[in-house]
This record gives structure tokens, C-alpha cells and sequence, in this order.
């Protein structure tokens, strides 16, 4: 049966209202009459919290409650693993709950008749840190010589990865070339229109509802719930237009402290009313995750006719304070960072470190864009030694339906590599001024098929 929408132009559902300025963000939701919430983040990255003195905040007209760790029935959560506060400092039933980690940790919550008062109160807010000492370098972090930053986590290593295929000790007498570097990729902030926001209150049914943008409506619930040891059934989350997300909204940032405002505001004053935040720029380029930074290190080895032999790889890659999504980030950048090229020997480590950097999370790509980064650089270096032309190596080296990963799985069927190189060689005219030989990527006639220049028009 054909299906009606394959090869149709169909209107999105959501496209109307979000052009005539309808559709409803998560900054956007009204109740008329909300309280308003706002964080006190540590900014700070490393330190002990000693004291928190909220007496004059408290005291500020118009300030409903302020909230800091021992108002949190169980002070922990973490998408992979539930290592972070909800807040940090005493009083804390988490071990370990009373230290800031990095700058966007959150320490008080302060909720108010509107977003002025909150932030005056805000600055009323006296807390006494102790700092401890820094770990800002992964290398440093899983050296044996920093700081624990976690308990029970040795050298800070958050998760480690390998894959073992072949000889490759054995491997590097039999290569004629043989190709290292070092490479380092960034932080990068995902920089999303809507900042985290969100409404809270409870239900005609008792629930606690949390209104935001995220990615996970099931984990966030699972989160909230087990936050305030309250059974799911009474956590409703409900995603309003997102807002843009990459990656950046798959970990926790208002969830978890609306869903407590509200829940301590019901308990102690019989108070309903709904409580609303919007995390500024600032804010929220502190408290989300970003693109992990990691160190590649890769030594490739190849025959003189462009055939690779063997790769030596070492990722290290920078988790942050937590742990979010870098075990799964961890795992695609061991998988892309050999390419998407066939090695008989492969010998590849993988870390992920804890350090007091922010966090690092999910990113378009996932760990994809840095492993595969490392790869083409090594290729491009390789193909420079060896005097081939880049793409002809590529084509001669290319995994296909039935050569297996360095994991030793087959890729899926369907559009190959070859298909997609020689028709991106062919679409930007790429050209080499060297000789090729049995891979060349010429189709379907030589390349190149036009020249280009310089002009001027006005």
C-alpha cells in the first residue's frame, strides 16, 4: 500500500503557530497569579559549603520560603548515574552533598511574589565556602596526584572504554608509514533561543506538574520523583514547545527544584499557587552541559600503497563535574574515532574524567564530531606522507557491508561509503595535482569539471 506522504510537501502541525507567534514556550505560560523562583549558584568550582544564613532573605517582604539542601527529602540525581545535589551544603542526606563541584551548582532556591523580589533575596543570602583545591586538567584529574572529587571513584575516572582487535604491537613492523598527532576539541555551548523555564503547581488530582522543555519527559519524571521520594504517579511532566534543545536538554536543570518549590510550599502553607522560573543567558550558559572537550592521541600505521595497517588511539574526555551523558558520549567517539576506514589491528582506550570544569552533556553528534575530527586528520596527514590523493585513500581504505568495525560488527546496509565519497568528490569538484591510481574518484567523467576563480560585481 503506498504510503500518502512519502514525495509530499506536508504542512507541519506546529508551523502556523509558532510563525503567527501562538504556540506557547516554556517562558511563555501564564497563570496570572505565579510565585517566582530563583537559584543561588555557587559560582565557584570547587569548594566545601560551611554555612548558609538565609535569616535576612527570609525576612525581605514579599519572599514565600527559601530552600537550601536540607530541604530536599533525597538530595541526588543524574540521568546515568544520580552523583549530583539538587543542592549543595549542609544538612545534605547525600555523602558528599555539602561541595560545590563546578560554577553552576546550585546552592539556594528562593521563591517570591515576582523575579525582583526573588533576586533581591537573593543577595541577602550569606554563605561561608571553604575552598578546595582545583581540577581543571583530565590529564592531571586520572594522574593518581589530584583530589577525589567523587567518593569510591579512583583517579576520577568516571567511565572507561577500550577496544582490542588484532596485533598491534606486532602490527607496526609490518607498516612502511606510520603517523601520530594530538588533538584537542573544545567546549562548545549549544546556545538555544528559550533559556531553561518552566511553570510548576499542583493538579485537580494532586500531582505535581512540571511544565518545561527537555528530551526525556519519562526520565525527567523518573527524576523528580525519586528528588522528592514521592511515587511517579504523582510527578506529571508536560513539554511545552521546546525551544531548542541539541542535546543541551536531555540532563536536568528547573525540573527538579519547581517540582520542590511547589511541594514544600503545599506542605508548609497550604499554598497552591503555581511557581514559575526563567533561567537568564548567564544562567543558563552556567548550569547546562556542554560539548565535551577531549585529547585524542592516535598513531596510524600504512603500507606504502595506502593500506592501513594499524591504529593506536587514546581519548580523554572531559565529563565535568558529573557524570550526565559522558559514558554514552564516551562510547559513539571510541566508535568514529578510526573513521569509518577498515584496520586489521586496532588498540583504542577510552576515559572519561571527572573534573571541576562544567559539566559536559549531550551535543549534536554525540561524541561523533570529535572522534571522527581526530580520524580525518590522521587520514589527511597519512594521504600528505604517502603523496596519494586524500580521496582516492579514503576509497581504498572505506568500510563496506562486509567489513567489520574495530568492534567487529558490520555496518548497516543500504547507502555505502563509496556511493557517498565519490559523489561528494564529484558535487565539490575536488581536485589532486598528483597521480592516482586504482581508487581514483573520478565519475562520472574527470574531475575537475569546472575551475573556479576570483570576481567582483557591485
Amino acid at each position: 500500500m503506498p504510503n500518502p506522504i512519502v514525495g509530499q510537501s506536508v504542512t507541519r502541525l506546529d508551523a502556523f503557530g509558532k510563525v503567527a507567534g501562538q504556540t506557547i514556550y516554556p517562558g511563555d505560560r501564564s497563570f496570572g497569579d505565579e510565585l517566582w523562583l530563583k537559584v543561588l549558584f555557587a559560582r565557584r568550582p570547587h569548594a566545601r559549603v560551611v554555612s548558609i544564613d538565609a535569616s535576612a532573605a527570609k525576612a525581605l517582604p514579599g519572599v514565600m520560603d527559601v530552600l537550601t539542601a536540607q530541604d530536599v527529602p533525597v538530595n541526588q540525581y543524574g540521568l546515568q548515574v544520580p552523583d549530583q545535589p539538587v543542592l549543595c551544603g549542609p544538612g545534605s542526606n547525600k555523602k558528599g552533598g555539602d561541595i560545590v563541584r563546578f560554577v553552576g551548582d546550585q546552592v539556594a532556591l528562593v521563591i517570591a511574589e515576582n523575579e525582583q523580589i526573588a533576586a533581591q533575596a537573593l543577595k541577602l543570602i550569606q554563605v561561608e565556602y571553604e575552598d578546595l583545591p582545583l581540577v581543571e586538567d583530565p590529564e592531571f584529574a586520572m594522574s593518581g596526584k589530584a583530589p577525589q572529587l567523587h567518593p569510591n571513584v579512583l583517579n576520577n575516572i568516571a567511565d572507561y572504554k577500550r577496544i582490542r582487535k588484532g596485533d598491534t604491537e606486532a602490527a607496526w613492523a609490518k607498516c612502511d608509514v606510520i603517523i601520530e598527532g594530538v588533538y584537542r576539541t573544545p567546549f562548545q555551548e549549544h546556545a538555544y533561543l528559550q533559556p531553561e523555564a518552566g511553570t510548576a503547581y499542583i493538579d485537580d488530582e494532586g500531582r505535581i506538574t512540571v511544565h518545561v522543555a527537555g528530551q526525556w519527559t519519562w526520565e525527567d519524571q523518573q527524576q523528580i520523583a525519586h528528588a522528592l521520594d514521592l511515587p511517579p504517579d504523582r510527578i506529571r511532566v508536560v513539554y511545552d514547545a521546546i525551544g531548542g534543545a541539541f542535546g543541551g536538554r536531555e540532563d536536568m536543570s528547573v525540573q527538579i527544584i519547581l517540582a520542590l518549590a511547589v511541594l514544600r510550599l503545599y506542605e508548609r502553607y497550604q499554598n497552591r499557587r503555581p511557581v514559575k522560573i526563567i533561567w537568564s543567558r548567564e544562567e543558563s550558559i552556567i548550569g547546562h552541559c556542554k560539548r565535551h572537550p577531549m585529547i585524542i592521541k592516535a598513531k596510524w600505521g600504512a603500507k606504502s600503497d595506502g593500506s592501513l595497517v594499524a591504529a593506536e588511539m587514546e581519548i580523554i574526555s572531559d565529563a565535568g563535574a558529573y557524570m550526565y551523558t559522558s559514558n554514552k558520549v564516551l562510547g559513539n567517539a571510541l566508535l568514529t574515532c578510526t573513521g569509518p576506514y577498515e584496520f586489521p589491528n586496532a588498540k583504542i582506550d577510552a576515559y572519561a574524567v571527572y573534573t571541576n570544569n562544567v559539566v559536559s552533556g549531550a551535543f549534536r553528534g554525540f561524541g561523533g564530531p570529535q572522534g571522527h575530527f581526530a580520524a580525518e586528520m590522521q587520514m589527511n596527514k597519512l594521504a600528505e606522507k604517502l603523496g596519494k590523493d586524500p580521496v582516492e585513500l579514503r576509497l581504498k581504505n572505506m568500510l563496506t557491508d562486509d567489513k567489520p568495525l574495530t568492534v567487529g560488527t558490520l555496518i548497516p546496509g543500504g547507502v555505502n561509503m563509496e556511493q557517498v565519497i565519490r559523489k561528494v568528490a564529484w558535487k565539490s569538484n575536488w581536485t589532486y595535482p598528483g597521480q592516482r591510481g586504482e581508487n581514483d574518484p573520478d565519475y562520472p567523467e574527470k574531475l575537475p569539471r569546472f575551475v573556479t576563480g576570483r570576481g567582483f560585481a557591485a
